[in-house]
């Protein structure tokens, strides 16, 4: 009986059992893909879900294919298989095995880790090929700026604010894809990898740092072997990780082309800031036994203040260690190899010779300011300018006024002709180029003085300042030759040049002049035509000009001049120049402004220099040896004694003018 009961309930229980896999498949309702439109006839976004799928990569596909657990209704809406990611693994295995953590370190500590539609689209997905594809080059930038430029998932996941998109629409890359439609140029996944994208510390990440040279050479190969050979790689491969790399030197996104101003690899920039970032760094310096003062030192020599002063031409760091190979100075390979330094220098200097090699080398140090001190400069700078700049303006209009009063009261005075035509028209512009050559030379050497960024400001570039610099030193030595022509060739040269001999009567003259200042005696002292100031100043001016002609044409054509001279004539030669112009600039402010300007009995200034002229007071009183000598030469003119051709210029200008003949 026991038996039977048992038999019985387990029929009954298989009964309900029954029934209840009968009533529930009552409420179960299996659907193929064709039922979906009914529900589903648009998307999310208000389009028609057919229209979004047809011509794309799953045109043909079955709404089941890929929404796999909505096979069934009701479906429920909260399932765990998301058709973004789950649903696209299910075909593409291999991608979804590479598609790990997207850039981040440990997988799934990412809360916003985007899924395969946010990067391909959901629908409407197109091949990789299709300008309207969410990947393709010209559109993946701004596709990956959909996350990347939200300043909220920046901050959670403290990914670096470098604005990634906005500064790669700025890059070289960008306009030669976007504005030049080439579509090889480097976009996101050219860096970053295409699904297997990995935190920059991991270093088998494409961007780690030992591996960026890798990917860019990519693309870039030549450059690349150039790099995989250079000091700077086999510093990396050791292991040191301040060695450079591509993006230290170009930037990440923002990479830009080497010939825009702005961009860190320009011939400027690379001088200033990107090498100097390394090289100047004194902890680098003295771990890697790198020699100090590199940086500095060439910052003030020719080439480097040519560079920081604008010029595109001048030599900046890789036009002499080279750009990409870069090798120590004792590798044979190395450009700056003692081997191969001439033809280094070569690039630019055609005909460079060993010794004119050697003549250029990294010079004397600019220290950098201090910040303190670099503000108390710019206030005290603004201060002269409008205090003195005031005064300055207001003591000239005073200081014109008496020059036009005192050229009037002597214009209609009898004068002597002291000068020739000629000669007037020599000193003015000897003068030009003179005062051209000072402003235009010391711009080069003190290139952060306010009125070399003055000059600038006003177009005189470093290319332009060079050329007007070289112009007025041939200004300069036409005005000399056609002045010795003019002594050689006229007798009233031959007598300027005989007048400005030295002789005994000089010191009898300074003697007396002393004298008579220090209050010892009130005696004049008695001179000839030149007294022994103009004839010291003339003669030191023919030194000087020889000096710095000579000096001038051996840094002019370098190559040339060290085919046959010594090896230190550029830097000697450079000395001198130098030197030389303090001496001349110095002499004309101290010694000629004095006697034709500051002197109490010149006041306001000489006008001698404008016509020549010297009134017949002024003569006797300064040169009374000389007044007495023309006047005798005039009488004897005059009463018959003596032919014009016979006597002096200026006694022949004088009887002329006056009639006497």
């Amino acid at each position: 009986m026991r038996k039977l009961l048992t038999i019985l309930n387990i029929v009954v229980a298989l009964i309900f059992l029954c029934s209840s896999l009968i009533l529930a498949q009552d409420d179960v309702e299996y659907i193929d893909s064709e039922s979906c439109v009914s529900c589903h006839e648009e998307s999310a976004h208000g389009t028609f879900i057919e229209d979004d799928i047809y011509g794309t990569v799953h045109e043909g596909f079955e709404c089941l294919d890929c929404h796999q657990d909505k096979d069934f209704l009701p479906h429920d809406e909260d399932s765990e298989f998301f058709p973004g990611c789950e649903g696209c693994r299910t075909c593409h295995t291999d991608v979804s095995e590479e598609y790990v953590s997207h850039g981040r370190a440990v997988v799934g500590e990412c809360d916003d880790m985007p899924q395969c539609k946010d990067c391909h689209g959901e629908h409407n997905i197109l091949p990789a090929d299709d300008p309207e594809s969410m990947v393709y080059p010209t559109n993946l930038a701004n596709t990956c700026g959909r996350c990347h430029s939200q300043p909220e998932l920046v901050e959670k996941y403290n990914i670096p604010d470098l604005h990634p998109v906005e500064m790669f629409s700025k890059s070289y890359h960008s306009k030669v894809l976007n504005e030049d439609g080439n579509i090889l140029a480097a976009t996101c996944n050219d860096c970053h990898g295409v699904h297997d994208i990995k935190v920059n510390t991991d270093p088998t990440s494409t961007i780690s740092h030992n591996n960026i040279a890798v990917t860019c050479g990519g693309c870039h190969k030549e450059i690349y072997e150039d790099y995989a050979a250079s000091a700077h790689w086999q510093a990396l491969a050791r292991g040191e990780r301040e060695s450079a790399t591509c993006i230290d030197c170009h930037g990440e996104h923002e990479i830009v082309d080497p010939h825009d101003p702005e961009a860190p690899t320009s011939k400027r920039r690379s001088a200033e800031k990107t090498c100097a970032r390394c090289h100047s760094d004194e902890r680098i310096v003295n771990k890697y036994g790198l020699l100090a003062g590199k940086v500095s030192t060439y910052q003030d020599s020719y080439h480097g203040l040519a560079v920081l002063k604008g010029d595109a031409d001048a030599a900046t760091c890789y036009d002499c260690h080279d750009t990409h190979l870069i090798l120590s100075a004792d590798d044979p390979r190395s450009t700056v190899h003692d081997d191969n330094l001439t033809e280094t220098c070569g690039s630019c200097h055609p005909g460079a010779n060993e010794k004119f090699s050697r003549s250029y080398t990294h010079q004397s140090v600019i220290m950098a300011e201090k910040p303190i001190e670099y503000y108390v400069r710019i206030i005290y700078i603004g201060a002269i300018i409008v205090v003195i700049g005031g005064m300055f303006l207001h003591n000239l209009i005073i200081y014109i006024e008496q020059i036009i009063e005192k050229y009037r009261s002597e214009t209609p005075r009898d004068y002597i002709q002291r000068f020739t035509k000629f000669q007037v028209l020599q000193h003015k512009l000897f003068a030009i180029s003179f005062f051209t050559l000072v402003v235009t030379g010391f711009a080069l050497k003190y290139l952060d003085s306010f009125w070399a960024d003055l000059l600038v400001s006003i177009g005189l570039t470093e290319a332009v300042r060079s050329f007007v610099h070289r112009a007025a030193a041939v200004v300069m030595i036409v005005i000399s030759v056609w002045h010795t022509a003019e002594l050689v060739i006229t007798k009233s040269g031959r007598g300027f040049v005989k007048a400005l001999l030295p002789g005994l009567s000089d010191f009898k003259g300074f003697y007396q002049l002393m004298r008579r200042s220090l209050r010892l005696t009130k005696e004049d002292p008695d001179f000839d035509r030149f007294d022994y100031t103009e004839k010291a100043e003339y003669w030191a001016l023919i030194w000087g000009t020889i000096v710095m002609a000579v000096t001038g044409f051996i840094l002019w054509f370098p190559v040339f001049f060290t085919s046959f001279t010594p090896v230190w004539i550029v830097k000697v030669a450079e000395v001198f120049h130098l030197y030389e112009a303090w001496l001349a600039t110095l002499a004309i402010f101290v010694w000629h402004f004095f006697f034709v300007i500051l002197h109490p009995k010149e006041y306001p200034m000489s006008i001698t220099w404008m016509s020549g002229r010297m009134t017949l007071e002024e003569y006797k009183h300064k040169h009374p040896v000389d007044y007495e000598r023309i006047m005798e030469e005039v009488e004897a003119v005059k009463s018959g004694k003596m032919e014009l051709d016979d006597v002096c210029f200026q006694a022949r200008e004088y009887a002329e003018r006056h009639k006497l003949v």
